[in-house]
This record gives C-alpha cells, sequence and structure tokens, in this order.
C-alpha cells in the first residue's frame, strides 16, 4: 500500500479514472508500445497475493481467453497476513492464529469469484499456501531441510496445508516453492508468463521474481526446448500510479522498462468494466483499502519483459530484504 495518500483522494481518482473507462478507448501513452498477443496463448498468471493477478493482468488475462488462449494463476500465498485486514474483519486489535487462517481462506473465496467474473474456471487456479510476507526468508535462511522450516507469526504454520501441496511433502522451504514453481510450469508449459517485478516494493512480490526465474532455470535444464515470454508488471513503487488522476495508466516516471520498453494494452470498454467488477469482488480488501485497488482500475494495463537473467538460489545476500519495513507499512 503507498503510504500518505489519503483515501479521499484515491475516491477522487477512481471517479476521473471510471468516467474514463466507459468512454473512447485512449491513445497508447508515449513512452509505450502496444503489446501483441498471440492467438491461443498459454498464460501463467504468477500472484503472491490473492487480487494481484487482477491488479496487474485482470485485462490481459481476458485478452488471451478472447483469442483462443488459456489461463493458469498461480497464488504464491493466501495473502493471509494483511493485520489491518485481519483486525477489521474480525473487530478485534489482538488477532489469533486462526484468525489469520480463516482471512487466507476468505480470500482464496474472494479470487475464485474474481476469476470467474474474468471467465476463468476454479480448475485453473492452483494456492500454494507459502507465507504472507515470509517469501523472502525462504530465498536464503530457510532455503532447505538442512535447517528448520520458516514458521509464520501469523498462522503458526511451517507447511502449507496437504490440499494445496503440489509436491509430497512440502514445507516452508525456498527450494520446496522453487520444485512446485518448477513443477506446474513444466506441466503447463506456458507461452506466456506474467510476474511481479524485481523492483515492486512488496518483498513478496520482490521475491516471486526471484522464485519464478529460479524454477524457470530448473525447468530450461530438463527441458532444453523450452521458451516462454516472461513479463512483469508492477504493483507497489513509491506513490504511484495515485499522482496520475488519468484514466490511462502512465508507466512509473523514474523507473526503466528494461530492453523491452514499456508494453501496453489498452482495455475496450467491456474489458475495463469486468476488471473493476472484479476488483470489486475482493470485498475484504475493499473495506480495508478500496482506494488502492480502484487505482488501478483504469483503461490500460502495463508490462515490460526484463533483461536476461541467471537466477540460482539460494542467495547470500538477499535483495528483498531490504524492502521488509516497507512492505509492514503497505501491508497487504
Amino acid at each position: 500500500m503507498a503510504r500518505g495518500i489519503p483515501l479521499i483522494f484515491g475516491s477522487w481518482l477512481w471517479t476521473v479514472a471510471y468516467v474514463g473507462l466507459v468512454g473512447s478507448e485512449p491513445p497508447t501513452h508515449p513512452r509505450t508500445s502496444p503489446l501483441k498477443i498471440p492467438a491461443y496463448s498459454r498464460l501463467l498468471v504468477i500472484a503472491p497475493h490473492p487480487d494481484d493477478e487482477v491488479i496487474g493482468a485482470g485485462g490481459l488475462i481476458q485478452r488471451v481467453r478472447a483469442r483462443g488462449g488459456t489461463v493458469r494463476v498461480v497464488y504464491l500465498t493466501d495473502g493471509e497476513a494483511y493485520t489491518a485486514g485481519v483486525e477489521a474483519e474480525e473487530r478485534r486489535a489482538d488477532p489469533s492464529a486462526s484468525d489469520y487462517r480463516d482471512y487466507g481462506r476468505r480470500r482464496q473465496r474472494e479470487a475464485r469469484a474474481a476469476l470467474k467474473r474474468l471467465g476463468v474456471d476454479d480448475e485453473a487456479l492452483t494456492f500454494l499456501g507459502f507465507p504472507n510476507n515470509g517469501l523472502a526468508e525462504l530465498m536464503s535462511v530457510y532455503w532447505s531441510e538442512h535447517r528448520d522450516s520458516f514458521t509464520s507469526p501469523y498462522t503458526r504454520r511451517d507447511r502449507p496445508r496437504p490440499s494445496q501441496m503440489v509436491v509430497p511433502a512440502t514445507r516452508y522451504h525456498g527450494e520446496d516453492l522453487t520444485q512446485e514453481l518448477a513443477e506446474i510450469i513444466g506441466e503447463f508449459q506456458p507461452t506466456i508468463i506474467v510476474v511481479p517485478r524485481r523492483e515492486d516494493q512488496h518483498v513478496d512480490h520482490c521475491a516471486a521474481w526471484y522464485f519464478t526465474s529460479d524454477a524457470l532455470g530448473d525447468v530450461r535444464r530438463v527441458r532444453r526446448a523450452f521458451r516462454t515470454d516472461v513479463m512483469t508488471y508492477i504493483v507497489h513503487y513509491n506513490s504511484w500510479p495515485f499522482e496520475q488522476p488519468s484514466p490511462l495508466l502512465a508507466p512509473p516516471p523514474d523507473l526503466a522498462a528494461g530492453p523491452s520498453g514499456w508494453l501496453d494494452v489498452r482495455l475496450m470498454p467491456e474489458e475495463a468494466r469486468t476488471k473493476r467488477d472484479a476488483l470489486q469482488t475482493f470485498d475484504s480488501q475493499m473495506k480495508a483499502m478500496g482506494w488502492f485497488l480502484q487505482g488501478f482500475a483504469r483503461s490500460n494495463e502495463l508490462f515490460s519483459r526484463p533483461p536476461a537473467a541467471h537466477v540460482v538460489l539460494p542467495m547470500a545476500h538477499n535483495p528483498c530484504s531490504r524492502l521488509a519495513e516497507k512492505t509492514t507499512s503497505r501491508g497487504r
């Protein structure tokens, strides 16, 4: 969550954005190029928390399906550790582990309802159940079975529920998360993967990029002919995009796009309305920070292709750990 932005500003921004959505299709921003989406694509969306998939790619999901493609969404966590949301939902200032677990299950239900609005069935959603606000810890300290698994300070769990395990006996170790993602990628064979950028200022979003890159390395070692188009989206970056009172989402002014430049998916009015409806389905998040979700209900979505990177986990110096303090203030 971006800090220091009053709720009234978020509401005003939503009014401006919504007016733009139902009008004519806006021109492409001068710093962007249109993203070309091949027919019959196989899109894999990596979401650190339920709602990130709609915030970042709700329009892209619809466009891929409209072009005869297939969509699968993988949620790394259940979003259970958003303390402000749990406190608001439970009406208590000292949530228990059971409260956090219940909140995670609620966010799962909301995600299923949101994706149904986008035309994606339950069978295409995979909830891995790894620890919200704990993914970065798994990149280094809690990497392997040579030490105890990470225990969530919120849910008190040290492993996903059995029903969430893609690989049997999975625990909260980094190598287990990489293995599960590699299993999913190898089985689904996506032609497009979208994942948060490593510059995203939420620690789980940053970690999601590294785990996805590590898993892709594992897949390519086994399936040497495997190729996929990796694109990134961004959700948390300073006060972006809330300083932009426009229906058109412009790139963050001080964030380089990388070799591809910024890639723009302009939404048709019906696609934009459907994305807005899907965001509204996240009732728990709308109560706690509706202005934040509404700020992404614009008339386009932005992506970029990251530079080629060889990522091998674990890492001695965790590049995401510096974000932990910012993440605590943002929540989600």
